[in-house]
């Protein structure tokens, strides 16, 4: 995730009436979800106070919700929800900490959804070999050969930079068949020896990835039998 990248979000949480704006009629709520929402906003994302005391934020078909948990002191708890899974992201007790977290949920969006559509197109196109954890994944596995595998790892958005999320793809050549070891979690493990690794850039289009994965495809048999 890109959060060593963010600026500063201290400006947003001074307590002057903007930093305090409701959602209705310009009242002012005085509350910790009230100061995540003005730094939101303040970063270009389209948060949204609601009447239950809740924050909703919306990125493309995700959507992220922050809670102030009732008892003394500021716990928020974030959560995720896309494509009928939930998953909770974060308790935190500092609005900043919130913050940060939610801007770094924005960029994880698209990335899953950048991952969603290479998987979608693959699986489409009658590949059976594709190992994801869709909807909220980040990393797409596709055989080639009985040693050899490509790796789509996504690179979350940036709001504060203003990046889009992209993908880079990798080639991995096993020095053995891979067999049982091809399962998601082994994969992304890779407890096993690989002797070869083949660079193949870095995409913002699921069409482009799709692509490149192509043009690997057809030049794995020959990687394979030079290692």
């Amino acid at each position: 995730m890109n959060s060593d990248a963010s600026r500063p979000l201290r400006s947003a949480f001074t307590q002057s009436p903007t930093a305090r704006l409701g959602v209705s009629g310009g009242r002012i709520h005085d509350s910790a979800l009230a100061r995540v929402a003005q730094a939101l906003h303040e970063h270009g994302l389209p948060a949204t106070l609601r009447p239950t005391g809740s924050l909703r934020l919306a990125v493309g078909t995700s959507r992220f919700t922050a809670h102030s948990l009732p008892g003394e002191g500021t716990a928020i708890e974030v959560r995720a929800f896309r494509e009928g899974r939930h998953s909770i992201l974060g308790l935190v007790t500092d609005p900043e900490e919130a913050a940060h977290l939610l801007i770094r949920c924005a960029g994880m969006a698209q990335a899953w959804q950048l991952t969603a559509e290479i998987h979608d197109r693959l699986v489409l196109d009658g590949d059976a070999t594709v190992l994801a954890e869709v909807p909220m994944g980040d990393t797409v596995f596709v055989r080639f050969g009985a040693r050899t595998y490509a790796e789509v790892l996504a690179q979350d958005a940036d709001a504060c930079l203003g990046q889009a999320a992209g993908v880079t793809l990798t080639t991995h050549i096993a020095r053995r068949p891979l067999d049982d070891a091809w399962r998601f979690d082994a994969l992304v493990e890779q407890d096993f020896a690989t002797m070869g690794r083949i660079a193949g850039g870095s995409f913002t289009s699921a069409e482009s990835a799709c692509a490149a994965l192509e043009l690997h495809r057809a030049r794995s048999a020959e990687w394979e039998g030079l290692h």
